[in-house]
């Protein structure tokens, strides 16, 4: 019993990393030491989207793969959450490109320019209204 509980506790025994994707072998001593500082030791995301990375991912996933990161929009430059700009692109960005809703009309324009649009082409819009 005693060599077993020794041999099971001992600081100066060789362990490995319980880190996936490390494998480092360390005196048994040293572990928390090293865990604590471990590259493939899971990390929560400071962002709070519920993912842990590797630390040594960890500035990838908040570049890249973060769903809480900071994006900007790639038409009208406003920025918001990753995980809300597909909806932003769809339907809320004021320079994202829509056909006019006129059955006939077919102009292009931004949505944030739907008034000027409407505006401009009312004249237009009422002949083909009323030739429906």
């Amino acid at each position: 019993g005693d060599l077993e509980t020794h041999a099971a506790t001992c600081g100066f025994a060789e362990v490995t990393c319980p880190h996936a994707g490390c494998g480092a072998t360390v005196l048994r001593r040293d572990l928390k030491t090293h865990a604590a500082k471990c590259e493939w030791a899971a990390v929560p995301c400071p962002n709070g989207c519920a993912q842990t990375p590797p630390r040594r991912g960890l500035a990838a996933h908040l570049a890249e793969e973060c769903t809480k990161r900071e994006v900007s929009c790639g038409k009208c430059g406003t920025k918001r959450k990753a995980e809300a700009s597909e909806e932003h692109r769809k339907r809320h960005c004021p320079d994202r490109e829509v056909e006019c809703e006129v059955m006939g009309c077919g102009v292009m324009y931004k949505w944030g320019a739907r008034a000027d649009h409407m505006k401009e082409h009312a004249e237009r819009h009422v002949e083909l209204l009323a030739a429906e």
